[in-house]
């Protein structure tokens, strides 16, 4: 019976590290003998991560462990299939402002498209509320006849200017993408038009 306990904490234990592992980017020294590198390399390409063989075969190597390499690039390629869509572009578009460039040329053109028009569609609305701010503020100090001259009415028509072209750029984005979209026999994201 103790015995039995003692080899059900240790496969607990062990258990326990093959999920930390797995679920860390990173890897330390003491998890290697217990990695599964199949599922550590799917879920690097999953979190958009590069190929990280070589810094763990660097950290592995420091406690005599060799990692598997063919079944933790088996796991990244299988990563990638998950990573490498439309729909993950489109997200990851919407929070990130590099493209991780790892998808393989047979996958990236979904994945690039939707992150280019996600990134595209968000740096416009961030630029839009920063000159929504500029013009508030350019109108609020004409409105109070605060220190108003040329260059104040000149920079307001300059602000309305770039806010049309930044609105003909969203069209033009968003048009594009549901039309790429559309010629792919695929339905755009209904976020697409909140833009």
């Amino acid at each position: 019976m103790v015995r039995l306990l003692g080899t059900g904490i240790r496969l607990a234990a062990v258990s326990l590290v093959a999920i930390i592992t797995v679920s860390c980017a990173a890897i330390r020294p003491e998890h290697c003998p217990y990695a599964n590198w199949n599922a550590t390399g799917e879920l690097h390409a999953s979190k958009g991560f590069q190929s990280r063989l070589p810094s763990l075969i660097d950290t592995c190597l420091q406690v005599g462990v060799l990692p598997d390499a063919e079944a933790y690039l088996a796991g990244y390629q299988r990563g990638l299939l998950g990573f490498c869509t439309i729909e993950n572009g489109w997200v990851w578009g919407k929070s990130r402002d590099v493209n991780p460039n790892i998808c393989p040329p047979a996958l990236s053109s979904g994945f690039d498209r939707g992150f280019e028009a996600r990134s595209t569609l968000e740096q416009l609305e961030s630029e839009e509320a920063n000159l929504k701010s500029e013009r508030d503020e350019l109108e609020f100090r004409i409105s109070e006849g605060d220190n108003i001259n040329y260059e104040t009415i000149r920079r307001l028509r300059a602000v309305n200017r770039e806010l049309d072209q930044l609105d003909t750029e969203r069209r033009r984005t968003r048009i594009g993408f549901a039309a790429w979209l559309k010629a792919h026999g695929l339905e755009a994201p209904e976020e697409l038009f909140s833009y």
